[in-house]
């Protein structure tokens, strides 16, 4: 019945996220904010993360990552969900720490976190965003603001844990946005290999190709099974599970789109066709709230220093 009621909470959210670009907020028609205050309750969890998987399936961009790590720390702002959307800090190459806001955050005011030092909260009339160009379909701006209009409206004290809790919402979010762009991403090949001929045959009946196809669907399916417990065990989860979980959607996303790439060969490589959407996508999610290499090195430097397991124990995975 979990199983049932997990599927159908992703039909709906891929169907509220293909309505027209008319039709309205798809957050608002599906009442995702109002799940936000619900995020103890198993189905309102299941429900408010299945938004994600089926962003990444639709190659759809949202402020619902920005509003879900804004959520614990509404109750110390007061304002309501929906109305406050944190930016998220990534490392650029060439310019050092970025501040950058995913999907449309007009009309919501901007939660600026800075560890050690509090969080501020900001208009729109207060910073600058400027679009960045992402592949992946992803619609990202990066904000720019004086650094004198930053003034703590949340003290450390209390930003320290909403922050946690915030970054472990947060990386389960992206995780499940990843799977659901490399399930993308395997649809396509899994379609070419069945419509593409050589020798009087479907590519998918090679066993070449039937293997590459198999591992990414293997891929796919762990990752699914890692992400559905983290979202039934939510606050229950074991210390830094939600780093675990985005450090292997990284690296399993980034698997299953090579392997499709093989699968689908030159037409793959072409602008034309969407496999590169879904790659980018992987790989853009992949290098927010740290990416799979940096969180795995993170991860093992942890274990040793402290010999804590991150993972879950069977008795509570017999008990669900």
């Amino acid at each position: 019945m979990a199983e049932q009621a997990d599927r159908e909470f992703l039909d709906a959210a891929r169907l509220a996220l293909r309505a027209p670009a008319g039709g309205g907020d798809p957050l608002e028609a599906l009442g995702w904010w109002d799940l936000l205050p619900e995020l103890s309750d198993r189905d309102a969890r299941a429900a408010a993360f299945a938004l994600f998987r089926a962003q990444g399936r639709e190659l759809v961009s949202s402020a619902a990552l920005g509003g879900l790590l804004a959520a614990p720390f509404l109750a110390a702002t007061g304002l309501a969900p929906g109305a406050l959307v944190a930016t998220v800090s990534r490392r650029s190459p060439r310019r050092g720490e970025r501040l950058v806001a995913i999907g449309d955050v007009t009309g919501a005011a901007l939660l600026v976190d800075r560890p050690g030092h509090g969080a501020a909260v900001l208009a729109h009339d207060q910073v600058s965003l400027r679009p960045v160009a992402v592949a992946g379909r992803l619609a990202v701006h990066e904000v720019e603001l004086d650094p004198s209009a930053w003034k703590a409206a949340v003290p450390e004290s209390v930003a320290a844990p909403a922050r946690v809790a915030g970054r472990s919402l947060g990386r389960l979010a992206l995780a499940l946005e990843i799977l659901g762009a490399a399930e993308g991403a395997l649809a396509l090949a899994v379609a070419h290999a069945a419509a593409r001929e050589q020798f009087g045959q479907p590519i998918g009946a090679f066993q070449a190709v039937r293997h590459l196809l198999a591992w990414a669907r293997t891929d796919c399916v762990a990752l699914d099974a890692v992400t559905t417990v983290a979202v039934r065990l939510g606050e229950a989860a074991p210390p830094r599970h939600a780093e675990v979980v985005k450090a292997l959607a990284g690296r399993n996303g980034r698997r299953v789109c090579e392997r499709a790439l093989q699968a689908l060969g030159a037409i793959g490589f072409t602008t034309e066709h969407d496999h590169h959407h879904f790659h980018s996508r992987v790989l853009a999610l992949d290098a927010l709230l740290g990416t799979s290499a940096e969180l795995t090195h993170a991860l093992g430097a942890w274990f040793r220093e402290t010999g804590t397991d991150p993972a879950v124990p069977a008795a509570v995975l017999l008990s669900d």
